[in-house]
């Protein structure tokens, strides 16, 4: 049986124990250089993306609407936090080399709506997309230079985007001008891309140091799948069409953080 001062031991245990294995590693895994050795940091961000692409119906035709529901060229700003690790090390040209890993929380979301163009419901929503990718991941090679207490560098590597589309289908209301919302599919793929960056670090203590970086991520068309959507919101309503979309997406994002060199404060 387990009883509280076990629990209290067990607890006292584990924090000696962490506090051990840091002191052990912080003793001798790091350099005395300040731009060398792990470190850790967060960032906010600020985004410009785009998305861009097709829609079409599932049996990989054009029909009517449908061509009308395409992200063309949809452009959208967006924020975000990210928190980032990584390792560098000091070559003995005196370039600094490394590996960085990064994940942010973005607060992307974009629309678009497909409109009827003429007769009785002209103007209202035949379908609406709504576009969410709520996870950025990046992991880089670093190369970079020091000037004293500033270090300038660039970065390249992988790119993660977690997406997520909700198709909306409306239907034209009986003896009204109005459509109204019916039902929602919803579709969700992990985009991979690249992602190339550059920017500077001010070190303002020994083992701190503010962040300035812009990073472009691009990556490839994705296919979303909506399998119940109609031919259209008046008299095609009936007919089950489907809908293809497929696009792809960049980011273009500057980001503003502080960073901290495990070790370089000794």
């Amino acid at each position: 049986m387990i009883t509280q001062q076990h629990t209290r031991f067990l607890k006292r245990a584990s924090h000696l124990a962490f506090a051990t294995c840091a002191a052990v590693f912080a003793g001798h895994a790091f350099a005395e250089d300040p731009w060398v050795g792990t470190y850790g940091g967060v960032t906010t961000l600020a985004s410009k993306s785009a998305i861009s692409g097709t829609t079409l119906k599932a049996d990989g035709t054009v029909g009517a609407n449908a061509s009308d529901e395409a992200a063309q060229n949809l452009r959208d700003e967006t924020s975000g936090l990210g928190l980032f690790v990584g390792v560098r090390k000091r070559l003995n040209s005196g370039l600094i080399v490394g590996l960085e890993a990064e994940g942010a929380r973005l607060a992307y979301e974009a629309r678009t709506r497909d409109d009827i163009s003429s007769g009785t419901y002209v103007g209202q929503p035949a379908a609406t997309l709504h576009y969410q990718a709520p996870w950025l991941a990046t992991a880089r090679v670093l190369a970079g230079w020091s000037f004293g207490d500033v270090l300038v560098f660039g970065s390249g590597g992988a790119a993660f985007l977690t997406e997520k589309e909700t198709r909306t289908q409306y239907q034209a209301v009986t003896a009204t001008t109005v459509t109204a919302a019916q039902f929602s599919e919803t579709d969700r793929v992990n985009r991979f891309g690249h992602a190339l960056g550059a920017g500077l670090e001010w070190r303002w203590g020994k083992p701190w140091a503010l962040r300035a970086e812009y990073l472009h991520a691009r990556f490839p068309a994705e296919t979303f799948r909506f399998p119940d959507a109609r031919g259209g919101a008046q008299s095609a309503y009936t007919t089950v069409q489907g809908r293809v979309a497929s696009n792809g997406m960049h980011l273009n994002t500057v980001r503003v953080g502080v960073t901290y060199t495990f070790g370089a404060g000794r």
